[in-house]
């Protein structure tokens, strides 16, 4: 990516997290951010794994709608961007919730990491 493809990039990043902010809860908003911290901290590193903990509320957020606008933002960084695959382990955000869902909610989940590259 060119200098001037960066800074487009950039921009576009920007536009679109502040975007987030405005259209997310707040709740939803302090998740990305956190997720976006671990994934630069992991990029500085040049770690090629980022584990980010995921609360059982925090996976409650952490919804088809939020991931795709998480994958979207992941996408404006390029191809210097990190490529996203989300396990909600084996009880899934919701316990209660049953396994179809469950199956139906991690093949979302692999279909989005999927779009942005990773093989999961």
């Amino acid at each position: 990516m060119n200098e001037h493809g960066f800074l487009e990039s950039t921009k576009q990043f920007a536009l679109y997290l502040s975007e987030l902010q405005n259209s997310l809860d707040s709740e939803s908003y302090d998740l990305l951010l956190r997720i976006l911290k671990g994934t630069n901290d992991a990029l500085v590193h040049r770690n090629t794994n980022i584990d980010i903990a995921l609360s059982p509320r925090e996976q409650e957020l952490f919804t088809p709608e939020f991931g795709k606008q998480l994958h979207q933002l992941l996408t404006l960084l390029g191809p210097l961007g990190a490529q996203t695959f989300v396990d909600f382990g084996a009880a899934g955000p919701d316990p209660d919730q049953s396994a179809t869902d469950r199956e139906r909610l991690r093949r979302e989940v692999e279909a989005i990491a999927k779009a942005s590259g990773l093989e999961p």
